[in-house]
């Protein structure tokens, strides 16, 4: 290890002890239930910022403060809680996990990165990242955070697999034979709060007097920024039923693609090209419908979806269904569901809810 690599773990421990933030899962760290904290708070931070996440964080281990009592919980439930967080194969993955946890390891989270990546959600970067901050075993968690904060202080350019061989290596080797707990979340600290991605804070960086990229006034380059896919434009068209003015039919996506689980406004099928209007595809075939005037796009991580809205209003004459993923919901209770975010834009946009 070279003089320039022990300044970089030695200022950044110096560092972070003063400069912490106080997060919730940061808390009380002697605490037989700290390494369940950092569990839940790894899942939630998978690609959502730790602002966005700290009231869902709360809420969470409010309704559910230790593992054991996660294990019991429905999978509903677990949605409903997250419902706006986004990802949610992630709170899918938590519960499978904690199940598996509490059956076949005594409810004891593993402490080594070999179990913990075997387990339902828990990648590379997860298993190293709880493994040392759960236990300040020494493990070397690599996210965007790191792979910034490493790349600029050395000078390291691409996004290629060069480069994050490159990167993998300095972090193996830079990484300290103890107070791991801390210096894993100091390097990603310092990356969220100080060498962000742009307009980064280096007057104020406990690195800069060795920072190759900062010397060279390359900051602002590194690292490449990789060029996004396009995005998959799709179609549907969704049947908004009412009963009374005061329900509307829901039904519940199965299976395990996107937004499985979760309830909707009955639609058809997203397809690449414009969508025809057809009363064998709504729940109710023999209802009127009328195509409204609501059509919006709405966007995933990797597809932008148009959205067309037909709606029927109906008396009890004439409900006729059997299927058992359909269920009349009462607009008034439409909070105890999981509602797709692009429904409740729909409702919301038709003056039947307000989000």
């Amino acid at each position: 290890m070279t003089s320039k690599d022990k300044f970089f773990s030695n200022k950044l421990l110096e560092w972070y002890e003063k400069n912490q933030r106080e997060l919730p899962w940061r808390k009380n760290i002697r605490h037989k239930d700290y390494p369940y904290r950092v569990l839940v708070s790894e899942f939630m931070l998978q690609q959502t910022t730790v602002a966005t996440v700290i009231p869902y964080f709360k809420k969470f281990i409010n309704e559910w403060p230790t593992l054991k009592k996660l294990s019991h919980a429905k999978i509903e439930d677990v949605l409903l809680f997250w419902q706006g967080l986004g990802y949610y194969s992630r709170a899918k993955n938590l519960l499978k996990t904690v199940k598996i946890i509490d059956e076949d390891y005594n409810g004891k989270i593993p402490k080594d990165k070999i179990n913990l990546i075997k387990l339902p959600g828990i990648g590379e970067y997860a298993s190293a990242a709880i493994s040392s901050i759960a236990f300040n075993k020494k493990a070397v968690a690599i996210d965007g955070n790191v792979k910034r904060v490493i790349a600029r202080y050395y000078e390291i350019r691409g996004n290629d697999k060069s480069f994050e061989k490159k990167i993998s290596e300095i972090a193996e080797r830079i990484c300290p034979n103890s107070k791991n707990r801390s210096y894993t979340q100091a390097v990603m600290e310092l990356g969220a709060i100080i060498c962000k991605p742009k307009n980064s804070d280096c007057h104020n960086c406990c690195l800069k007097s060795k920072c190759s990229a900062h010397k060279k006034n390359t900051v602002d380059l590194i690292p490449t920024i990789k060029s996004k896919p396009l995005k998959q434009k799709l179609n549907c068209i969704s049947f908004l039923t009412i009963h009374n003015n005061s329900k509307i039919l829901l039904k519940k996506r199965t299976g395990k693609k996107i937004l499985a689980n979760q309830w909707e406004i009955p639609s058809t099928n997203w397809k690449v090209k414009p969508v025809k209007f057809s009363k064998k595809s709504t729940p109710i075939p023999n209802a009127k419908w009328k195509k409204t005037n609501v059509e919006f796009k709405h966007s995933f991580s990797h597809i932008d979806l148009k959205n067309t809205i037909y709606k029927s209003n109906i008396n009890n004459s004439q409900i006729q269904f059997n299927e058992d993923d359909l269920k009349w919901v009462d607009l008034k209770k439409l909070n105890k569901y999981t509602v797709t975010t692009m429904s409740k834009k729909a409702l919301n946009l038709l003056n039947l809810i307000q989000i």
